[in-house]
């Protein structure tokens, strides 16, 4: 069953920055304007049963490596020691979209992410991050209001924040609460989930040495997973996208690369994929390019992540809020591979 938030946010659907373009509906001025270049609220459903872990065979055993086979003890098992109590990893993640119509790049969206993971004994339990656009993707008349975008993300909620967040409410109120089916991460690939990293791991091609990351030595694993394979790992993407990813979507190739360290710690992931339309006869073929570049550090360092405040959050629900909450949702460009769009 899916929870009011995902009807409500599939209810405003993602704005395709190309096809509003092409279709001469980009609003040169104003707040409507702005929602649509800077903020996707977190697109979610209900997440499905996670997979059994060995759903996933590797793409066959001369290709992959010894060191990158998910075989435990190894990176997964890695992974697993990390997760105790209070602590957690560090990240910075850097997302670029570029829009192409009939071959020519129409439009660019970039924006940057930092934030923490806190663990618990089973994995992540909560997140907290800013979400902050580039403002060389915005047009000059709307640079001034590029707020930094909050959220943090723990199983009872979702909490959007943002300076002038409810412009007809108190000042101190200014984060805005949603429910949570289940959604921890906002990463394309979240390798903190074991399931994830040993099902990406499984599609490695190729192993060499990564060089130094964040003053360290690395080792770097690279491959290409399809849509419909992460779907079937990933308890993150399977509640980011909702329905699983059938015919061409399900076989979108995501590129990844994944640099670990000597205690197989994963220190810098990069995701890259492509989606593209077939074309219409007199029209143009879109494509539209995802790239993304995230790094980790101070794994094991003591992190906390609580709610906001009760007196500075209003709920998305609350019948009180009129329109309100609708108005002030934010949007923000977070890359969700084959959703239809």
């Amino acid at each position: 069953m899916v929870n009011s938030l995902s009807t409500c946010l599939r209810a405003l659907g993602p704005v395709h920055p190309a096809g509003a373009i092409a279709a001469g509906r980009m609003e040169p001025h104003g707040s409507t304007f702005m929602r649509r270049w800077i903020a996707v609220a977190v697109a979610v459903a209900v997440a499905a049963t996670v997979t059994a872990a060995g759903v996933i065979a590797p793409a066959s055993a001369s290709a992959v490596s010894a060191h990158a086979r998910p075989d435990e003890p190894g990176p997964v098992a890695a992974l697993k020691s990390q997760f105790v109590a209070g602590h957690g990893v560090r990240f910075r993640e850097k997302v670029t979209t570029r829009h192409f119509i009939g071959g020519r790049r129409v439009g660019v969206d970039r924006y940057r992410v930092k934030g923490v993971y806190r663990f618990g004994r089973s994995g992540v339990v909560a997140s907290r991050l800013t979400h902050r656009t580039d403002p060389r993707t915005l047009p000059p008349e709307v640079r001034d209001l590029n707020e930094p975008v909050r959220i943090i993300l723990l199983r009872k909620g979702i909490y959007l924040g943002m300076e002038g967040l409810l412009p007809n409410r108190p000042r101190r109120t200014s984060w805005l609460r949603l429910e949570n089916p289940g959604l921890l991460s906002i990463q394309m690939i979240n390798v903190l989930e074991p399931a994830t990293l040993r099902g990406l791991l499984a599609t490695t091609r190729r192993v060499r040495p990564g060089g130094q990351v964040g003053g360290v030595s690395t080792t770097r694993y690279q491959g290409t997973i399809t849509a419909r394979r992460l779907y079937a790992v990933s308890p993150t993407y399977r509640a980011m996208r909702g329905a699983r990813p059938r015919g061409l979507a399900g076989s979108l190739a995501i590129r990844w690369r994944l640099w670990q360290d000597a205690q197989q710690n994963t220190r810098k992931l990069t995701g890259s994929y492509t989606e593209a339309s077939a074309g219409t006869p007199g029209g143009d073929r879109w494509r539209t390019v995802f790239t993304s570049t995230a790094t980790f550090r101070g794994w094991g360092a003591e992190v906390r992540v609580k709610a906001p405040p009760a007196r500075s959050v209003i709920n998305f629900d609350d019948p009180e809020s009129g329109g309100d909450a609708m108005a002030a949702l934010p949007r923000l460009p977070v890359p969700v591979p084959g959703r239809e769009r």
